[in-house]
């Protein structure tokens, strides 16, 4: 059947139509028109009245997590259930998002293929199966790696399907937020039955450690305060909650280090795009590696360059550097417009995206239980602030992604006669009231829900 979207802002790449049409027919957009003459009645097929809405590619989301039933993480825990992964892609798809990167980096591409092949959205996968990156997702965690997942590579992985190298590094591995949503958390609880928060974690971790993570950081007079504080100090020596958090941390620390130096040489020697943790623990490899590899033949990705571990001084300094080497930066959404669960301050998203062509793309990445912001409100968000025009913001979340990752959608970035019908409907007052999701022609979202299309 034929579909006719009609009366819309549409936002086919670099140009704008307003009003517009787009007409759908056998699963590719057959034109785009600057005008529709006939009612919509008229049409022989189903025909959307968009008036009031903006139409835009499917999204692309460059940094996902919790998307296939492999190995959670650059830890490599536990994998979802079925529900879990699954609901995921829902709230993607609801959102708009078509296509995702799972950066789950040491599950197999059969678990990507499974994800891509009972979902609407299209699941692509990344690949970190490197000797120091499996240390450090076993020093971490590990419970998720399958005996299969131990024996690939890089290069195999490649060669079956993953489109990028990463995430190379991660919060599970490198002492940052996925230490403090979980394991320091698991630890504390498991030898004092005090459950502390997130929050707590952090700063706890931020006590022993300090903020760039290391040793002979620690502030007993810090430390004891947090331990009254959370109801620890009669539970636990001082030097022994000191001893359990470095204990939790470190050890998977120095080999996340050095598989992302791994990693980001073997992406310049295979010619493949690397993503790479950015954060505070980070940013002195990341600066040895600028320096030492800038970016030829490869396409380095800074990821969530905007990492609230830095200062905004800091990231800007971080992303400004990688820029001058030919590195792409990422910033991601994580919660810090409307959740709020995790990162509390947009310092960061501003400070960097205000700069002209600092930032390539926008993701997402997990936030607290995969609730994490839109990518979509991440896309009005830029484009209200002023950061970006309405297409340019588009671009950061769909051709900009496409041109970093090659393989992610090579044929869905653009509205584009002849082209795959990857296209989203939303409310032009607020994207995240998202109309209409077409994947390859087929309507998956109607009126805000999921049809029948969507799962397969």
């Amino acid at each position: 059947m034929s579909t006719l979207i009609y009366g819309a802002t549409v936002v086919a790449g670099d140009t704008i139509m307003e009003p517009g049409a787009v007409l759908l027919r056998g699963g590719r957009i057959e034109a785009l028109l600057d005008r529709w003459e006939q009612p919509g009645e008229a049409f022989p097929g189903e025909a959307i009245d968009a008036r009031g809405c903006v139409v835009m590619p499917g999204l692309i989301n460059g940094h996902t997590h919790g998307v296939t039933p492999g190995a959670l993480f650059p830890s490599a825990a536990h994998s979802l259930s079925r529900d879990r992964w699954m609901g995921h892609l829902d709230r993607h798809l609801l959102a708009g998002t078509t296509t995702v990167l799972s950066l789950c980096g040491l599950g197999a591409m059969a678990d990507v293929r499974e994800a891509d092949r009972h979902h609407a959205v299209h699941v692509r996968g990344a690949t970190t199966h490197l000797p120091l990156a499996l240390q450090a997702a076993q020093a971490s965690d590990g419970h998720g790696l399958t005996r299969a997942a131990r024996e690939l590579s890089v290069e195999r992985m490649l060669e079956d399907g993953a489109v990028a190298i990463g995430e190379l590094g991660g919060g599970q591995t490198l002492g940052g937020g996925g230490q403090d949503l979980i394991y320091i958390p698991e630890a504390i609880a498991k030898r004092t039955g005090i459950r502390v928060s997130s929050s707590q974690a952090r700063r706890l971790k931020e006590a022993v450690l300090g903020r760039f993570i290391q040793t002979g950081a620690l502030d007993e007079r810090r430390l004891s305060d947090l331990a009254g504080e959370t109801g620890l100090a009669g539970a636990l020596p001082l030097g022994e909650l000191a001893a359990l958090i470095a204990d939790t941390v470190l050890p998977s620390m120095e080999p996340a280090l050095g598989a992302i130096r791994d990693g980001v040489r073997t992406a310049l020697k295979l010619g493949v795009p690397a993503i790479v943790h950015s954060a505070s623990a980070t940013a002195n490899v990341m600066r040895e590696l600028m320096d030492e590899t800038p970016s030829k033949g490869a396409q380095l990705i800074a990821a969530h360059a905007n990492h609230p571990s830095h200062t905004p001084q800091e990231a800007y300094e971080l992303a400004m550097r990688g820029k001058d080497k030919g590195w792409a930066a990422e910033a991601c959404v994580f919660d810090l417009l409307h959740r709020r669960h995790t990162v509390q301050t947009r310092e960061h998203w501003d400070r960097l995206l205000s700069e002209p062509d600092l930032v390539s793309v926008l993701a997402t990445d997990y936030g607290k239980d995969g609730e994490h912001d839109e990518l979509i409100s991440a896309v009005q968000d830029v484009f209200n602030q002023g950061h970006r025009s309405l297409a340019g913001a588009v671009a950061m979340a769909t051709t900009e992604v496409a041109r970093l990752i090659p393989g992610i959608a090579p044929d869905c970035s653009k509205l584009r006669a002849g082209g795959a019908a990857d296209i989203v409907v939303a409310s032009a007052a607020d994207f995240r009231d998202v109309k209409f999701v077409f994947v390859d022609g087929q309507c998956v979202v109607r009126n805000g829900e999921l049809t029948e299309e969507a799962h397969r």
